[in-house]
Order: structure tokens, then C-alpha cells, then sequence
């Protein structure tokens, strides 16, 4: 096959997989199906299977026999107790707005940034080695269909591994590294890991099936003439003791990895939306490990049969499939890429987040900058991922010539199994200190690297280097540091923490992870802080890390939640305290959080019993307050139902005077123009034509004026009837804010006004009426046109989604509006009220007919002033997936109206 052809192959396969994450990312109900999905969460999972899976292990199968299933069996014998372990794990981490393994351990231990500091290092140290295995079977499949040669240490150019690892790195950056928060939900990635699940396991066992079906007729036949081969009984079978111990220690490795794992850990606790798709996570799970290993031992024996393919084992998927034609060996090719890229996209942006946050983002702090950091971050994680992936090709270039797949893979799982007991230990034991973990985890990275790390590096470098000190004669070297490693580890971590005492802050997060069940629901709402901070001071820090936007939408969102002024309270409290650090946590990790807020607010430490209090508090005064606001809801109900319905007579009575009053006034305007237009036409014989024609279109003017009066008087009427009929489309909104503002920036040029737009991208669609909404828009800037600054005129234009709402704000840099006034602007005819100034231009209707097109969609309108001169009117409009979504809502918004009489 021509190295051209699988070239472009693979880079259309990666076009393919990125079109789908947009698609998803773009499709809100795409992106709500896939997160509630079960087994696209259990199918998410299936990343555990690698290039490992796909090519190692039937290279390990064709040297060491079955013993290449402990790797899968692990996992399985460990799936069973997910439901106690992950389940605590995924409470935990979304309780505590937690991104990243690291950030999940720092956050248990005080939030202490040493320990996550190491962490990340030893996951880092331990990951890269898995990474590189993956970029290893992409260059070397590669290079087996198209038979080139690999490239000589000095032509490092001509690598495809180069390639593959500066096409992913770009992958990576450009569909991962996207939002600030880590912990916001990927629907995207999910799918296409779900996808590549699928997909690996279809070109697998189609391989599989050519192998046993279509080249040896059968199973039956297969193994007969396998049976002859020298070593087949030492293949299916476990000989010794050391096989059983290699067994056993592999098993225990691998249930943690599936756990510990950073791309593991990533789809299994920060990607799940629902506690309950892990039971059937629990069966789907290993039922697909069972079903992509099921042809490993047939095929590496096939292999084996074939001198051609036997000289290279681990390729002997892609060397027997190429007898069944180039379409399913470049079938099988795609499926090895899958569970590589799968592994290297998810990795990768997992131990981004973990580098960035607690390596250099701590480097970044230090330095004290004064702007906003929020770009910076993003930069500093796909900087993260370029140092990740770069690290691991100098790993493969200079250190897998001829490693095995599976050894490579082996050691990043007994790395990974060193955070095992501070991590168990810290979910179950409430008196683990941040001591004890770090020397545990210390500990037993340092016996790992001496073991394992260090004989390969002394071979590189052509040192003499030993390590029969640590041997036993009933293990094998691979079983010997995962016990020495996991032993040291395991007595340092209980050892040091019954010696030594845990902070306040430490108490407190052991209580709350360990108790996570009683505490989690009461959490958010509880004050677990004793301070205050100025309001200015932590707007000040999240516009810092979040950004302008981000920081107005979510200080807005808790404001209207809690009922708070913001302007009436300059002081805050320890919950908007604890509710910034949150925060702030999904954006840096718990750690550099805890120091931000320490640095901008005046804090006090409480003790684990006043904690404990303070949630046995919070959830009485919930129970309470339940209680006590349904019966003030009846009481008020019945004292209030007939003052409203009085006022609202004295309101419907008034309001019908003042429009007769004023529309008989408008009305009146116009035809006494005319009447007198008329009257000189008439009377006057010797008018000339230029006076004629003048007095013409003065009639015409006042006659559009009288038929555009008579229209809006019509239009409300409909609107306040219930008679209006809107015709509904799906539609983009930042066209249709588009549309409107290219119909008046002529009028904006020709009075000089600068338009400033900023304008969210991929807003979702929504069902709406377009031409009301286009008039609406149109209404607002015709609006702000008339009352900008006459010298100095700008007007801008905001639109952004915020949680299910779609908002668009028009601000003008005019006078601005009177506080007092700002209730009344919707009022038909309001610009009339006030003739003491020169009258805008316009019926008055406007802004009533807006509201009203507005709450015929279920949405709201106002106004405020902004800043000290100007004016800011804004709409909402909720997001519908589709027109029958829209009537369901709009009956239910109107039944609600009914109810509240």
C-alpha cells in the first residue's frame, strides 16, 4: 500500500472524527441524548483499550501465551465495585467542582499544592511512557502495510511518528483546549470516544473473523493445526509459581489503572452526568473486553503459522489481514489508529489540565500580573499538551527501538497504581494526612523509577547497572516493584499519618469526602468559612481568571438566585466566598484556588465540630424552611388575592382612560395636518406647483404616520388579545441580530455612530417567530440611534447564551434613563406623558409592542442604565428544541398566568 494513500486515509479519518465532535458540540440535542446515554457513557470507557489492546497484546499472546488476559481480567474483578467506589468518586468530584486526579487529591488533603504538585509529576512521569507506546503503534503499523523502513536516528524527519505526533497535538489543541473550564462537559469528545469504541472493536473482531472463518475454515481447524506448533501447550496454559504471582500482581495493577488512569478517570468520574449509568457500565464494560480479546489467541497462533508474519507478533492483525485485500487491511490499520488516538486525545488533555494547573500555573501566579489571566491559562494548557506529547515522542524516539508494546504499558500502570492508597485511603479514612500521603506516594515512585525506570536509562546511556539487591526468587522483576513499590508506599502512608496531625483544613475536606453522602446535597449552600471579602475585591479576582463575560454572567445568574444587590452589599459573606473559590476551582484546581481567596479575603479557621454543626444547621433550616414557606405561601395567598385583584382594577381602569386620551390625541395629529394640508389646496387657486407638491407630500407623510399609528394599535391589540399568530421556524439568533443591524447601520454611518459587536459564536438555535424578533431588534437600535450621544455616538450590541437562555443587550452611550422612569418605558404612549422636552420621533408604541412579541415567546425584556450615561435594554428568550417544545412551553407558561389569576 502507497505511504501517500494510508496518509491521506488517516488524516480523512481524523477530519471525520472532528466533524463529529462540531456536530455534537453544535447540536444541543445531540449534546443532551449523549449525555444522558448510558451506554455511550459505558462505551466511553472502552479508551482502557489501546494500541496495547490492539497489536500488544497479541504480541504478548504469541511469547507468554494466556497470561496476556490478566491485563483485562483486572478490570473486570474490579467493575463489581464501582457502584461503592466510583459512584463516591463521581459524588466527590462534582460536589467539589473537581477537573483532574490531581485536583481530586490535593482537594481531599487541604487543598495543599505540594501534593498536587507530585501528582501530577509522578502521572506525568508515568503516563508519558503510555503515550509514547501509542505513537509507537501508529509509526509502526504505518510502516508495516506500506513495508518502508524506520527512519535512521538521523533522519528523525522522515518518522511518520513525527507526524502523528504533530497532527494530534494539533487535534488535540484545536477540539480539547477550547474553554477554561476544565470540568465542563465534552459531549463531543464523549461521542467520538464512544465511536472509536465501536469502531476498534468492529475491525478487530472483523479480523478475527477472516482469520478464523475465511483463512482456516473454523476454530476447530485452527487450533489442529496450531496444536502442532512447539510451544502451544506452554501458550495455553500457566506454568510455575511466578506465572500465578506475575498473575496476581498484574490483576491488582490493572483493576487500580482502570480507575487511576488519567484518561480513566477523566470519562469515568469528570464525564459522568448520571450515578446511575455506572450499573450499566458494570455489565457493558467487561462484556466488551471479553468481546475484543476473544480472537487475540487465535490470531497470535495464526501468526505464529506464518513465518512472514511471525518475525513481527505484535503486527500480526495487519500482516494476516492483508491476505483479505488492502480495504480491510486499511479497515483493521484504522482500527489500531482509533484505539491509539482515542487513548492519546484523552490522556493528553487530561494531564494538560493537570500540568498546567498545579505545575505551571503556580509559575504563572508568582508573578504577581495585574491583567486578566483567563487567555494566559488557555495558552498555558495547550502549552501543556505540546509538552506532553513532545516529551513522549523524545520517549519513543530514544527509548521503545526495541521495547515491547505491553512492557511499555506495564510501566505506566505500576505508576499510576502509587496513588492507590492515598486515594482509597483518603475516601475511606478520615485521619490520612497530607504527610503521609505525599511520603506514600513518594515512596513508592522512587522504588518504581530504581526498579524500572533506571535499568532502561543505564542501558541507553551504556551504564553498568544492577538490581539483584531487591530480587526474589518467586517473582519476576515486574512482580517485584509492584510489590516492593506498593508495600513501601502503602506503610509509609499509614505510618506517617498516625504520626502526624491534620490541619483544620485538612479535617474538614476528610469529613467531607469520607461522609460525602450526608454532606453533598448541603455543600453548596453551607458557609464551611468564617470572613468576609469586598465585593469589588472578588469581582476584581474572577474577571482576572474568568473574564469579563463570564464573571457578569455567573455574578448575575447568583444574584437573581439569592436575591442579592450587589451595589447594596459591598461586603460579602463566607457562601459568595465559598461560591467564588468553586469557581475558581473548575478554572485552576482547588489548590491555586484556595490560595487566591486567601490572598483577597479575611478568613478565620474552624474547627472539623463547627463544620459538622454548620451542615447538621443547614439541613434543619432547609427542612424548616420548606415547611414554613409553604404555609406563608398559603396565609399570604388568601390576604393578598383580593387587594391584587382591587389594584388591578384601579390599574385596568386607568390604563384604558390614559390609552383612549392618548390615541385620540395621536390620531388627531395627523388629521388636523392633513385637514389643513387639504384646506390650502382647495381654497387657494393660484398655489403653484413646486407649493403643490410640497403640500402633497406633507399629506402622504402624515397619512404613513396615521397608517403606521392604526398598524400599531392594531398589532397590540392582537398581542394583548391572545389573537396574534406567529409563524415559528428554528432559527439562528445571531443571524437574525445580523439581519437588524445590517438594515440600519447606514442610518448608524450617516450620524456617525461607532457599532461594536460582539456577538457569542455557535449560539444554538431556537423556535421563534423571525420577522417579530427581527422587528424587535430593529425597535432597540432605531432606539438607540435616536438617544446616543449626539457628538460622540456608540452603540453595542451583546449577544451570548447563558445556562438555557439566549440573551441579546443593545447599549447606547446616551443621557441614559431616570431611575424612576425605568418601570414605565413599556407603557403604550409613555414618550408622550412627558412634553416638557422635545417629543422623539415615533408612535410610542414601540417598546409595548416589543414586550409583548418578547412574552409571547416566553421571554423577558428591560432596561437599566449602564454606567453613569447610557442605556441598556435587553431581551432573554429561552432555547426550544423544536415547535412542539415551544407550544408545550408557551401552554404551560399561559396555564401558570391563569393560576396567578
Amino acid at each position: 500500500m502507497s505511504s501517500l494513500t494510508l496518509v491521506l486515509v488517516s488524516l480523512g479519518y481524523l477530519a471525520f472524527l472532528f466533524a463529529m465532535a462540531q456536530l455534537v458540540e453544535q447540536k444541543m440535542g445531540l449534546q443532551q441524548r449523549i449525555n444522558n446515554s448510558a451506554t455511550v457513557y459505558a462505551l466511553s470507557l472502552t479508551v482502557y483499550c489501546t494500541a496495547w489492546t490492539f497489536y500488544g497484546s497479541i504480541g504478548r499472546a504469541s511469547a507468554s501465551g494466556i497470561d496476556f488476559l490478566a491485563i483485562y481480567l483486572g478490570p473486570c474483578l474490579m467493575l463489581p465495585l464501582w457502584w461503592l467506589l466510583v459512584r463516591k468518586m463521581v459524588r466527590v468530584s462534582k460536589t467539589h467542582h473537581l477537573s483532574s486526579l490531581a485536583d481530586f487529591i490535593a482537594a481531599r488533603y487541604g487543598k495543599r499544592g505540594g501534593i498536587g504538585t507530585l501528582v501530577a509529576a509522578v502521572l506525568l512521569v508515568g503516563i508519558v511512557p503510555y503515550i509514547a507506546l501509542q505513537i509507537k503503534a501508529i509509526a509502526e503499523s504505518f510502516m508495516f502495510l506500506t513495508q518502508s523502513q524506520p527512519a535512521g536516528k538521523n533522519e528523525w524527519f522522515q518518522d511518520p511518528g513525527l507526524y502523528a505526533a504533530v497532527f494530534l497535538t494539533l487535534f488535540t489543541i484545536l477540539y480539547g483546549a477550547r474553554y477554561l473550564e476544565a470540568n465542563r462537559p465534552k459531549p463531543g469528545m464523549i461521542s467520538v470516544v464512544a465511536f472509536e469504541g465501536l469502531f476498534k472493536l468492529a475491525a478487530f473482531v472483523a479480523a478475527g473473523i477472516f482469520v478464523v472463518f475465511v483463512m482456516y475454515r473454523g476454530p476447530e481447524a485452527l487450533f489442529t493445526e496450531a496444536h502442532l506448533l512447539p510451544d502451544f501447550s506452554q501458550l495455553m496454559t500457566l506454568d510455575g509459581r511466578a506465572a500465578f504471582s506475575d498473575w496476581f500482581w498484574l490483576l491488582l495493577v490493572s483493576g487500580m489503572a482502570v480507575i487511576l488512569l488519567p484518561r480513566q478517570f477523566q470519562v469515568a468520574v469528570v464525564e459522568n452526568r448520571n450515578e446511575q449509568h455506572l450499573k450499566r457500565a458494570m455489565w457493558l464494560f467487561p462484556l466488551y473486553l471479553l468481546a475484543i480479546n476473544l480472537f487475540v489467541m487465535p490470531i497470535a497462533l495464526a501468526g505464529k503459522m506464518h513465518p512472514e508474519v511471525a518475525q513481527n507478533p505484535e503486527y500480526a492483525i495487519l500482516g494476516l489481514s492483508l491476505d483479505g485485500g488492502p480495504l480491510l487491511a486499511t479497515f483493521v490499520y484504522l482500527g489500531g489508529f482509533s484505539a491509539a488516538i482515542s487513548m492519546i486525545v484523552v490522556s493528553t488533555l487530561a494531564m494538560g489540565n493537570m500540568l498546567s494547573n498545579n505545575i505551571l500555573l503556580p509559575v504563572l501566579l508568582k508573578q504577581d500580573a495585574q491583567e486578566p489571566l483567563h487567555n494566559r491559562i488557555l495558552w498555558l494548557r495547550r502549552w501543556a499538551i505540546v509538552i506532553i506529547l513532545l516529551l513522549a515522542y523524545l520517549y519513543y524516539w530514544f527509548f521503545t527501538e526495541n521495547a515491547p508494546l505491553v512492557s511499555i504499558g506495564i510501566l505506566s500502570f505500576i505508576a499510576v497504581a502509587q496513588l492507590a492508597p492515598a486515594l482509597l485511603g483518603g475516601l475511606y479514612w478520615k485521619r490520612a494526612t497530607h504527610a503521609g500521603a505525599f511520603a506514600g506516594i513518594f515512596g513508592g515512585i522512587a522504588i518504581w523509577a530504581y526498579l524500572l525506570i533506571w535499568p532502561g536509562v543505564s542501558g541507553v546511556m551504556g551504564w553498568d547497572f544492577s538490581t539483584t539487591l531487591f530480587a526474589f526468587e518467586d517473582l519476576s522483576p515486574i512482580s517485584t516493584a509492584i510489590f516492593l513499590s506498593l508495600m513501601v508506599n502503602l506503610l509509609l502512608f499509614l505510618g506517617v499519618s498516625a504520626f502526624t496531625q491534620p490541619t483544620s483544613q485538612e479535617q474538614t475536606q476528610g469529613e467531607l469526602f469520607v461522609e460525602v453522602y450526608k454532606y453533598s446535597r448541603l455543600y453548596g449552600n453551607s458557609e464551611l468559612a468564617a470572613g468576609t471579602a469586598s465585593f469589588p475585591t472578588i469581582r476584581s479576582l474572577l474577571i482576572k481568571f474568568l473574564g469579563d463575560q463570564r464573571t457578569e454572567e455567573v455574578l448575575d445568574r447568583y444574584a437573581r438566585i439569592h436575591q442579592i444587590d450587589w451595589k447594596a452589599n459591598p461586603r460579602v459573606d463566607s457562601r459568595v466566598i465559598a461560591f467564588a473559590e468553586r469557581l475558581l476551582t473548575e478554572a485552576i484546581g482547588p489548590a491555586s484556588a484556595r490560595i487566591m481567596i486567601a490572598s483577597v479575603a479575611q478568613e478565620e479557621d474552624i474547627s472539623m465540630q463547627e463544620v459538622v454543626d454548620i451542615l447538621k444547621e443547614s439541613q434543619q433550616v432547609i427542612g424548616l424552611n420548606k415547611q414554613l414557606k409553604s404555609q406563608s405561601d398559603e396565609l399570604q395567598k388568601l390576604t393578598t388575592d383580593l387587594q391584587a385583584a382591587n389594584e388591578r382594577l384601579r390599574e385596568v381602569s386607568a390604563i384604558k382612560d390614559d390609552f383612549l386620551y392618548t390615541v385620540t390625541h395621536e390620531l388627531r395629529t395627523p388629521l388636523t395636518s392633513i385637514r389643513a394640508q387639504a384646506e390650502i389646496l382647495l381654497d387657494t387657486e393660484d398655489i403653484t406647483p413646486e407649493e403643490r407638491q410640497y403640500f402633497l407630500q406633507t399629506i402622504v407623510k402624515d397619512c404613513e404616520r396615521l397608517t403606521r399609528l392604526i398598524t400599531d394599535v392594531l398589532d397590540l391589540e392582537r398581542f394583548e388579545s391572545g389573537n396574534q399568530k406567529m409563524q415559528l421556524t428554528s432559527e439562528n439568533l445571531a443571524e437574525i441580530v445580523a439581519e437588524a443591524l445590517n438594515s440600519t447601520e447606514n442610518l448608524m454611518k450617516s450620524k456617525q455612530i461607532v457599532l461594536v459587536r460582539d456577538i457569542a459564536q455557535n449560539l444554538p438555535p431556537t423556535v421563534l417567530d423571525r420577522d417579530r424578533i427581527v422587528q424587535v431588534v430593529v425597535n432597540l437600535l432605531s432606539n438607540a440611534i435616536k438617544f446616543c450621544n449626539q457628538e460622540a455616538g456608540e452603540i453595542r450590541v451583546v449577544a451570548y447564551q447563558l445556562d438555557r437562555v439566549l440573551k441579546v443587550s443593545v447599549i447606547d452611550n446616551g443621557d441614559g434613563i431616570e431611575e424612576e422612569k425605568v418601570a414605565r418605558v413599556f407603557e403604550k404612549f409613555y414618550q408622550a406623558h412627558n412634553q416638557l422636552r422635545k417629543k422623539p420621533a415615533g408612535s410610542g408604541l414601540g417598546l409595548a409592542i416589543c414586550k409583548n412579541i418578547i412574552q409571547h415567546h416566553c421571554g423577558r425584556i428591560y432596561v437599566k442604565r449602564e454606567g453613569k450615561a447610557g442605556t441598556r435594554f435587553t431581551f432573554e428568550l429561552p432555547i426550544y428544541h423544536n415547535v412542539a417544545h415551544f407550544i408545550q412551553n408557551y401552554e404551560s407558561t399561559l396555564q401558570k398566568d391563569f393560576n396567578r389569576g
